[in-house]
């Protein structure tokens, strides 16, 4: 009989502790990670990590991790904001890690989000940008040339002023700078990409234009600046050359 009671015994506080680690598991470290199931592409993305039962850790420790895009601010915090520009199309998943936790605390949890393609619109520029480096504007051809590989049968339409102030043939270089890139590097194809010469405006402004099948875009933007006004005294950088 006292053999059984031993027995009972044991088996009851197996018991216990199982559901006492079960309970630890779920009720204390990182219970979830917040933030929405669908979002569009160049709209900041926030996730936040909700812990529970972790009073005894006055300063926890996050550590975050993306498997695609950027954390634009929030690392080492409980919430992060990530930049979604460019990654219309993708699945990003983010994932908080805690440190210091509890044996049987969870110490991780993610969240996965759709990110959906921008909307094409035939009006509104992709993105626009003034006379930054080219390893500037290499980072903005890279996301034009991911949206154009989302949408298979769109154009790429890239239209430049030069500014009032500029070297002979400015515009007509960085265009065909900006096509070689997107072609030779981006792979996009040749006939995809249309290069517009917008004449002269008080500083040069290239826009990116994304259009679907059968919409074509030749109307430039910006405030013409007539050829008279317009002066030659921009140095030429040395790594330009004027397309033959």
């Amino acid at each position: 009989m006292g053999r059984w009671i031993q027995i009972l015994s044991v088996c009851l506080l197996l018991t216990l502790a199982s559901a006492i680690r079960a309970q630890t598991a779920s009720t204390c470290g990182v219970e979830d990670v917040e933030g929405p199931s669908e979002v569009d592409a160049g709209t900041p993305l926030r996730f936040k990590a909700k812990i529970t039962g972790m009073n005894r850790i006055p300063k926890p420790e996050f550590k975050w991790y993306l498997s695609v895009g950027t954390i634009m601010s929030g690392q080492d915090t409980d919430e992060i904001t990530v930049d979604t520009a460019g990654l219309g199309g993708m699945v990003l998943t983010a994932t908080v890690g805690l440190s210091g936790v509890p044996l049987g605390c969870k110490a991780s949890a993610s969240r996965t989000t759709n990110v959906r393609p921008q909307a094409i619109g035939c009006c509104h520029a992709f993105d626009r940008y003034g006379d930054i480096t080219f390893d500037d504007e290499k980072a903005r051809l890279d996301n034009f040339a991911i949206q154009l590989s989302d949408v298979p049968l769109a154009s790429g339409y890239i239209h430049m002023s030069a500014g009032r102030e500029t070297f002979e043939h400015e515009a007509a270089e960085r265009l065909a700078r900006a096509k070689s890139y997107l072609v030779d590097v981006r792979e996009i194809d040749k006939n995809r990409i249309v290069t517009v010469d917008c004449g002269f405006s008080q500083e040069l402004t290239i826009h990116l234009y994304i259009l679907p099948p059968g919409v074509t875009h030749t109307l430039c933007s910006d405030s013409e600046v007539p050829f008279s006004e317009v002066k030659f005294t921009k140095p030429r950088p040395k790594s330009s050359k004027r397309p033959h």
